[in-house]
């Protein structure tokens, strides 16, 4: 049962959490009656089962939004990343004038990895399962200073980057770029400045072509919650004092606490 106490976003209430996740629940599981059935012709059950892995990915959002417990989203992340770490295609990689792949990802793909990586790092899940997200990056031939950053604290033997594989003026990097200056400042309070300003003014402004951008004034009930779970991967990582924004709408301040109180006597 979600404890209504333990609400994490009040921007919905109790019964609207509680129906989203009922009817994504309903749409998973007539996709894959569909495919299992033989009604999804093949040529489309690659992409019905990367419409899947998505909902998945919004229905943690909605269970973290919701107040589950930690070991019910545990569980759906080590789900998704199954389902990422077979059903991850094509479909996310930005393409060219030309219509090649580049080795970079669209935003929403972004937005997706990044909060899985951020995620995984926070509830420490098994570093096999960990590695499964960094495989299909790798694959991709996706390089990117914040993957890296987050990759490289949860394994540290991963051998760092040389340089990012943008090869085309990509919006990822100005969206997290307070962010991206925060990782490499060895200045503790300047980062954590850094940080205040991107979550604080910039981080949901910034996301504003984002399919999700301002979803809770959709009357078709698509909202899951809006949460940086990437900031407080970095806020864990680099041990920063965030009591300047704790309170931000956007922060998941459990998670840095609940990451700081299992590593505690680490």
């Amino acid at each position: 049962m979600i404890n209504k106490n333990k609400m994490r976003d009040l921007k919905k209430d109790l019964q609207y959490f509680e129906n989203y996740i009922k009817t994504e629940l309903e749409r998973i599981n007539q996709f894959i009656y569909w495919i299992d059935s033989g009604r999804t012709p093949l040529e489309r059950i690659k992409y019905v089962k990367s419409t899947i892995t998505e909902i998945k990915i919004g229905l943690i959002f909605a269970i973290y939004s919701s107040g589950k417990s930690y070991e019910v989203l545990y569980k759906n992340i080590i789900d998704s990343i199954s389902w990422i770490s077979h059903n991850w295609n094509g479909f996310w990689k930005l393409k060219n004038s030309k219509g090649q792949e580049l080795n970079q990802y669209i935003l929403s793909a972004y937005d997706e990895m990044l909060w899985m990586l951020s995620l995984g790092f926070l509830l420490d899940i098994p570093n096999e399962e960990f590695q499964k997200l960094v495989n299909v990056i790798d694959k991709d031939g996706v390089k990117d200073n914040l993957f890296e950053f987050i990759i490289r604290a949860k394994l540290p033997n991963r051998k760092p980057i040389e340089k990012e594989s943008y090869q085309e003026f990509f919006g990822v990097p100005k969206v997290f770029e307070k962010l991206r200056l925060a990782i490499k400042e060895t200045d503790k309070t300047k980062a954590e400045m850094l940080i205040k300003e991107f979550i604080t003014k910039e981080w949901y402004k910034n996301h504003k072509d984002a399919g999700w951008y301002n979803s809770h004034k959709s009357k078709h009930n698509t909202y899951f919650g809006y949460w940086s779970f990437e900031t407080a991967a970095v806020v864990a990582i680099m041990d920063l004092d965030d009591s300047s924004f704790k309170d931000c709408e956007y922060y998941p301040k459990d998670l840095v606490d609940y990451y700081r109180k299992n590593h505690s006597a680490t």
